[in-house]
């Protein structure tokens, strides 16, 4: 992959729920184990070793000034995050997230802390798939919730792979109208 990929995330979330996720501190890198095993499964230059330095905390108060800073950067292509009070779902899209698995471990981890407030019974995913370079859209990362946990899966349910397309290509379309 040498093309930035995109970023989709859905959770189940009650407004108290997204409330409290939005409020919290971000989750830290160290506070989750299998970093490792996701980088064993891809292929990138220098090695794939998850180096230490890559672990530190993230500087921000809280989850909602992480988006605010994805969405400031218009590099990204972060349309307004969506929430849906009548169907407790809270949906981010990022087009450009990275081509750089250091840099998507650092998008991922405050995603993952979602998992502390989401629906325990929810199907509640986040995937990194390359949407606008690649006909294939080869899965990057893919990331399940449940049961207060995320937990990486090497192949992305069909059913969330064509909802993340879906809504990225939502995403481009509102991102362009507001260009042109």
């Amino acid at each position: 992959m040498s093309e930035p990929a995109s970023l989709y995330a859905r959770f189940t979330l009650s407004h108290e729920q997204y409330e409290a996720f939005m409020s919290s501190a971000p989750a830290r890198p160290s506070g989750f184990a299998d970093w490792q095993s996701w980088f064993d499964l891809r292929r990138m230059s220098g090695g794939s070793r998850v180096p230490p330095e890559i672990l530190a905390d993230l500087e921000a108060a809280s989850v909602a000034e992480v988006i605010k800073a994805w969405r400031e950067d218009a590099w990204t292509g972060t349309p307004p995050v969506e929430y849906d009070e009548l169907r407790c779902t809270l949906r981010i899209a990022m087009l450009q997230a990275s081509e750089n698995y250091h840099e998507m471990l650092r998008l991922l981890t405050p995603l993952r802390g979602a998992a502390r407030f989401n629906d325990p019974g929810a199907d509640d995913f986040v995937v990194i798939l390359d949407f606008l370079w690649e006909d294939e859209q080869e899965i990057e990362a893919y990331l399940r919730f449940g049961d207060g946990a995320s937990r990486f899966e090497e192949s992305c349910a069909p059913e969330h792979l064509q909802e993340a397309r879906g809504y990225l290509g939502e995403a481009l379309s509102y991102l362009q109208s507001r260009a042109g």
